[in-house]
């Protein structure tokens, strides 16, 4: 029974959500065709706010700016409607001219302390630390009774002057004084982010949590908190949380998945990306990150489909064609791999792992002049990372090149450091029949990370049977205390 009252409640929530959601959309497509056509004469307060929402929602600010600019001829002196511009305007980082918004909203309403509040905001975007402190200063005394915005006002001085801690306790009081205050909910964790007070911030959120269980921005916050201080299970759950109790907050199931996925939980961050989609709607984002699960579970078939359908969403997009040529790859057609990846590094070719993957490709089909350029351009465009220099330098070992390997390898030294690089210039020098040398390094690699040791049997896999190279293994083993 309480099944079926869950389910049909579920139905009423869907049926009324449906329609209230083609009312809107009937409403927008109206104003619409009325604003193209110039024959807008009259819109309704409600209908107005109703408009601005939706185009917040979808990131549409021009549009949302469009319904204010209407509102603002129809309400000429309503100093709301300029204080919504001025907000529309300082969200899409227009900062001088919501100052000159504003500017006029004072001169209609000089003691709406909203516009003081914003202009606090705007002036600490621009840096202007020392007349935003001023506008704090006259603030103080109108914050007597509730200061709740004067220390959300107080956080944007302190973040602009890099005071990160006082940032945090500033929206730390602010939300002593009401917990559920979205702004100061979603500010605050900026201020734990920048300030690194992780676990502070789980115990203050436990506290919040505590007086009020269904505050899901406070879950959020908490599973963040979680995350940062490396407890991902229990960063799973409290992100879980926020979006049962509000199943339409997106940002809820994105972190949750990501997590999910980082920790080798494919399926969990699948069934995530799978609500998002199915409750959000469509878009490639969403669907290269249910591929991406599809192809780490070898659901190929699945990954390639969706990505081919995300490609007529979005032609322009090189994590489609990247995570194409992984499809190809795993499926090993390795020529339609390389077309893949090639198109992807059309569109960026910044990514040092799109490099790296179409070297391997071309390694399989015995290209192996474009597998070392590309090769060579991974470790161009990341040179920091010894990944890349040890997958180049593997690769030139396996084809015999020993001098070329030592040559990659000195010019690596330059750039970056790792215990891979160490193990793969003993390899070389084994190779080259400089063992004496060789076993110097390899003691050096040993000792700096022990757990890499089966890379010189990948390398050279006759080693195996080397009693000198044997026996350091077992030493080593004994010392760091490892099977």
């Amino acid at each position: 029974m309480a099944d079926l009252i869950i389910l049909d409640s579920r139905t009423f929530f869907m049926e009324h959500k449906t329609k209230r959601d083609l009312n809107l959309i009937n409403l927008v497509s109206e104003f619409e065709s009325k604003f193209e056509q110039g024959t807008i004469d009259y819109v309704e307060e409600k209908t107005i706010y109703q408009l601005i929402e939706y185009y917040e929602s979808e990131n549409q600010f021009d549009k949302a700016m469009e319904v204010v600019d209407v509102a603002l001829e129809q309400f000429k002196y309503r100093s709301d409607f300029y204080i919504l511009k001025a907000k529309l305007l300082y969200n899409d980082n227009k900062i001088n001219d919501c100052l000159q918004i504003l500017k006029h909203a004072a001169n209609i309403a000089p003691y709406e302390k909203e516009i003081t509040l914003l202009k606090i905001k705007a002036l600490c975007s621009k840096k202007k630390i020392e007349e935003a402190r001023k506008c704090l200063l006259e603030l103080r005394s109108d914050f007597l009774d509730d200061k709740l915005e004067y220390f959300i006002a107080e956080s944007f001085l302190h973040e602009a002057t890099k005071d990160y801690k006082s940032m945090y306790f500033s929206l730390q009081k602010a939300l002593k004084l009401d917990p559920s205050n979205a702004e100061a909910l979603e500010r605050f964790w900026i201020a734990v982010d920048l300030s690194r007070e992780y676990e502070d911030s789980i115990t203050f959120h436990k506290g919040i949590i505590d007086e009020q269980p269904y505050n899901h921005l406070a879950w959020y916050n908490l599973g963040l908190s979680y995350s940062f201080n490396w407890e991902y299970d229990k960063a799973i759950e409290s992100l879980e949380y926020s979006f049962i109790i509000n199943p339409n907050f997106e940002q809820g199931y994105l972190e949750c998945a990501e997590i999910c996925l980082q920790e080798g939980k494919i399926k969990k961050a699948l069934d995530i990306y799978i609500e998002v989609n199915n409750r959000f709607g469509p878009e490639t984002e969403n669907m290269v990150n249910i591929a991406t699960c599809y192809l780490k579970l070898d659901k190929i078939a699945d990954a390639r489909m969706l990505l081919l359908k995300a490609l007529r969403m979005e032609s322009h997009n090189e994590e489609i064609y990247f995570l194409l040529g992984e499809s190809y790859t795993k499926s090993e057609s390795w020529y339609s791999a390389i077309n893949a990846y090639l198109k992807a590094i059309d569109i960026d070719d910044t990514r040092e792992e799109f490099f790296l993957a179409l070297a391997k490709a071309y390694v399989k089909v015995e290209d192996y002049n474009k597998a070392t350029i590309n090769f060579h351009k991974a470790t161009k465009v990341c040179v920091e990372d010894s990944l890349y220099w040890r997958e180049y330098v593997c690769f030139v070992l396996k084809i015999g090149l020993y001098e070329e390997a030592l040559q990659i390898l000195d010019e690596a030294d330059e750039h970056t450091f790792g215990a891979d690089l160490l193990y793969c210039r003993a390899i070389t020098l084994f190779f080259m029949k400089q063992k004496k040398a060789g076993l110097e390094i390899l003691t050096e690699a040993l000792e700096e990370d022990f757990s890499m040791y089966k890379l010189i049997f990948e390398l050279a896999p006759e080693l195996e049977v080397d009693k000198d190279i044997n026996a350091m293994i077992r030493y080593y083993r004994r010392e760091f205390g490892e099977n």
